[in-house]
């Protein structure tokens, strides 16, 4: 079967030679997409994962009708990968696909890249303005919309544009914005159009997760949820992302504007507003008694009421609430009149209220949080979020067949689970790293821990042996720490003769690239889950620039009221499974993130250092075989250095 798969797959596959174990991903990824599976793919790093999924596809598309491959995203970066493998498909093969590639709304606007104002709104906001101009009573007020659709149809112009750059079959996005705007069409809405006549459609998470952009994405082109085959890349970070389009908060600056705006367009029942923001204050100062400023409080039971707390019936909030949207729509007109973006803080309020108030599960919590702004002044958030990220994954259960893929995936059950998969479609397949075991050494250093409890009496030893490992590498170190506090802590004091380059707020991956490309010995320190930790190659030709990795401590889930919510809810849902789902695995993802910044390319060699004795416990136990077998621990910074000069000399 494998030599039938493998001859099979060369009328496709565009490369003369199948990297190591990739014969075996296309074979899984053809199976999944025929027979209408959910494939959970642990494929690591070098595998080539993305060819192999255009050619398991091209291979299924010969022997049945299996639809449109919607491939979801996270990056600019992973999407941009998809289009180079389509063209060199067609050039090697002759084989075309027909591809559509979107990025956000917002990034396609022309007029969000000419005004700065509209540039600069967040994603919500702008997607109000985005609607708002396109049914503005008097018809398009968007110049750009209007050429493209005439009485909700495609419009001849863009008509003719489809058919243009349907003969160049995979247009990069930049381009098709080029081409678009100078004709005075709406870049977005002809990615979506194009999308119907599409074979291949690339886009970011959102596209699909978000059921509004999913509808409109669906329509335009054409689909069905049971007859498209979907395939999320990085699914590592997949419950994250579901996560976070689960939360909503807003800040009592938010508020401030809500009063101004209510003051100058004189919408007369401002007191709802006076006492929300001392609903929120109120909060605020337990939260800072409790937790401090910048941690969040979870609120229980009354003392998240906002009806207790205004004094008021239900049915009287739940009125002004809607009174309070109903003059948000009449303030955006106004704006919209007066040429400012139809963006309303009123409604804004008035929306979050309408859901503080209204939703009630399980897995919802609430909180408050105390920030500080540059000035040192308090600002009070106040949030909602479902700990139940299956609310928005559960969707994958009715499409045609599902592709989640990353070369982390290594709890199989933990993403099943989670996600809300359905248990009876799900096939699994976890393949070994492509690359050489021996030019990889890891390395345990056995006599330090970051557990909370001894954290503050382990600093001054984790850095004075961090040092020696530092300097026990002749080339490029990247030290990841479980948080941003210890980090600062323990690279403070640390001490090494080479330039150090620190991950912060601000730091951009192209100065850490640059950087490290400048300095053949030097270090750059970062965090778990950080700007440098994850789904960036810290490469210069495909090769990697790094010589050793240091995982100073295990990067578990910082200790929180947040997270001991969560970990509870999933003691109901998941019973004993509860502390690995809620600990463990994210743990495990994270370590293999930072890990996997070492080794990028078959001809890279390095050192993986993790200083944590905690290893050597249910965290082991979660690691890939391959792994396992080839741990060394030390005690001795001595025996520890040493080996690592050993093996990079």
């Amino acid at each position: 079967m494998h030599q039938t798969v493998e001859k099979w797959a060369r009328k496709y596959f565009p490369y003369s030679e199948f990297r190591k174990h990739q014969l075996e991903a296309i074979e899984f990824i053809f199976r999944v997409l025929t027979t209408g599976r959910i494939g959970l793919l642990s494929s690591p790093c070098g595998t080539g994962k993305s060819v192999s999924v255009l050619t398991a596809y091209l291979m299924a598309r010969e022997i049945e009708e299996v639809g449109k491959l919607f491939i979801l995203t996270r990056t600019r970066n992973e999407l941009e990968i998809y289009a180079r493998e389509l063209r060199t498909i067609a050039e090697k093969t002759g084989v075309v696909l027909r591809a559509t590639l979107m990025v956000s709304r917002q990034e396609m606007c022309p007029i969000a890249r000419g005004r700065l104002e509209v540039g600069r709104m967040d994603y919500r906001s702008f997607l109000t303005y985005c609607s708002r101009i396109k049914k503005n009573a008097s018809g398009s007020s968007c110049a750009y919309y209007a050429r493209v659709f005439r009485d909700w149809r495609p419009s001849r112009e863009a008509i003719v544009f489809l058919e243009e750059a349907g003969v160049k079959r995979v247009l990069m996005p930049d381009e098709l914005y080029d081409e678009a705007s100078s004709r005075g069409m709406c870049p977005y809405e002809l990615t979506r159009l194009a999308a119907a006549d599409s074979d291949v459609i690339v886009g970011n998470y959102n596209h699909f997760l978000i059921d509004e952009a999913r509808r409109s994405i669906f329509a335009r082109g054409r689909m069905q949820m049971n007859s498209v085959n979907i395939v999320f890349d990085e699914a590592h970070s997949l419950p994250s992302a579901a996560s976070g389009l689960l939360s909503d908060e807003v800040s009592t600056r938010t508020v401030l504007r809500a009063w101004k705006e209510a003051v100058e367009y004189g919408f007369e029942e401002k007191r709802f507003i006076r006492l929300f923001k001392k609903f929120m204050e109120t909060l605020g100062r337990k939260a800072v008694k409790q937790v401090g400023i910048g941690e969040n409080h979870v609120l229980k039971g009354e003392e998240a009421s906002l009806l207790r707390a205004l004094s008021l019936p239900g049915e009287i909030v739940l009125e002004t609430i809607h009174k309070m949207l109903e003059e948000s729509e009449r303030i955006v007109s106004m704006k919209m009149d007066s040429g400012k973006p139809p963006v309303s803080h009123l409604g804004r309020i008035a929306e979050f209220a309408q859901r503080w108030v209204s939703e009630d599960s399980e897995d919802t919590v609430r909180y408050v949080r105390v920030e500080k702004d540059a000035g040192g002044r308090r600002i009070v958030k106040i949030g909602i979020c479902s700990l139940d990220v299956s609310r928005v994954t559960r969707s994958l259960n009715r499409v045609r067949s599902a592709v989640l893929m990353s070369g982390t995936l290594w709890d199989f059950d933990y993403y099943r689970d989670v996600l809300g998969l359905d248990e009876s479609r799900v096939a699994t397949l976890s393949l070994p790293s492509p690359f050489k075991r021996e030019n990889r050494l890891i390395l345990v250093d056995k006599a330090v821990t970051t557990k909370y409890e001894l954290r503050g009496e382990m600093i001054g030893r984790i850095v004075g042996r961090l040092s020696r490992i530092v300097e026990s590498v002749n080339g490029r170190v990247a030290i990841y720490f479980p948080s941003y506090e210890l980090m600062e802590k323990a690279s403070a004091r640390l001490v090494v003769n080479r330039p150090i380059i620190r991950e912060d707020a601000k730091t951009r991956v192209r100065e850490v690239l640059k950087f490290l490309r400048e300095n053949d010995r030097c270090v750059a320190v970062g965090v778990a889950r950080g700007k440098i930790s994850e789904g960036v190659d810290l490469t210069s030709e495909g090769a990697s620039l790094l010589s050793a990795v240091v995982i100073v401590g295990l990067p578990y889930p910082k200790r929180s009221e947040m997270h001991e919510a969560l970990l509870k809810y999933y003691e109901k849902k998941f019973g004993e499974k509860a502390f690995e789902y809620a600990n463990t695995t994210p743990c495990i993802v994270t370590l293999a993130q930072m890990a996997g910044r070492l080794i990028r390319s078959q001809h890279d060699r390095g050192v993986i250092v993790i200083m944590d004795s905690r290893v050597y416990g249910r965290v082991r136990d979660k690691l890939p075989p391959d792994w396992r077998e080839d741990m060394r621990a030390h005690l001795k910074i001595e025996n520890l250095s040493r080996e690592i000069s050993r093996f990079l000399s």
